[in-house]
């Protein structure tokens, strides 16, 4: 499946995610801050945070780990948490899930997020759910 809006997605972010979210994640507090988020929402067994091993990516994840920076905005967690629940690189369910957890954790208006993300083209599922393996006991 291509990612067709994963220039937007960053774009958007840029603009309007960064400069509202300016708190940053320590490496060693990685695992806390994805435990603390995965629990708060009733999903179990949180991915295994890592070190990202690329210059290229403050952040990386798969369905079972996150790998982080040493220092990464707040946001850039969220970004990767939302990718670990979903199969839909940066589509519509994954950006809907992405816009639950900041509102959720960062405080970001659902409706601002909503408008700006349509004012940079980017499609949205606010009725996107975790995967299966996510929610399952």
């Amino acid at each position: 499946m291509k990612d067709y809006q994963r220039a937007k997605v960053y774009a958007w972010e840029d603009l309007f995610v960064g400069p509202l979210c300016p708190g940053i994640v320590p490496y060693v507090n990685g695992q806390t801050y994805v435990d603390g988020v995965w629990l708060a929402n009733g999903w179990v067994r949180p991915p295994r945070v890592m070190p990202v091993n690329s210059k290229r990516y403050a952040g990386k994840a798969t369905h079972g780990e996150i790998f982080l920076s040493p220092a990464v905005p707040g946001w850039v967690v969220l970004h990767e948490i939302a990718h670990t629940l979903t199969d839909d690189k940066h589509g519509p369910n994954f950006v809907g899930l992405y816009i639950d957890l900041l509102e959720r954790v960062e405080r970001l208006s659902r409706l601002v997020t909503m408008h700006t993300l349509r004012e940079c083209g980017v499609d949205f599922n606010l009725g996107a759910k975790p995967l299966e393996w996510v929610i399952k006991r």
